[in-house]
């Protein structure tokens, strides 16, 4: 499986955990704490999305250059965190746990990617 896969592979399963961490909150907390859980998956899925863009874009490339995309993409998806926070905190007023806890979340879907396919997890499998 080739780089770009793999990171659309980690993209696709953090967008699937968030959306069933998004569905499990609804069901058992209502709309509001749903909404800054999905919010929260979404800002990690969007940072790793521009991260696997930018890394991939351009092809094949002298090591050094490849380096340096992965410097100058971790960096941006930083700051584009950040920022993403801001907004869901200080313009959409969204609930600052829920959120938190939709982000971390995502993180196990960086894992599920990662393990060798499985009956559970074949549809991941690209």
């Amino acid at each position: 499986m080739t780089g770009i896969a793999t990171a659309y592979k980690i993209v696709l399963a953090q967008l699937m955990v968030t959306l069933v961490a998004g569905i499990m909150a609804w069901v058992a907390l209502g709309h509001a704490i749903a909404v800054a859980v999905v919010a929260g998956g979404l800002i990690n899925v969007i940072a790793n999305l521009y991260f696997a863009l930018h890394v991939f874009r351009g092809g094949v490339r002298p090591a050094d250059a490849v380096m340096r995309s992965f410097y100058v993409a971790e960096a941006a998806k930083l700051l584009l965190t950040a920022g993403l926070f801001a907004l869901a905190l200080v313009v959409l007023k969204l609930a600052a746990v829920p959120l938190l806890t939709g982000f971390v979340v995502t993180l196990a879907g960086y894992w599920l990617a990662l393990l060798p396919a499985g009956p559970v997890l074949r549809w991941i499998r690209t």
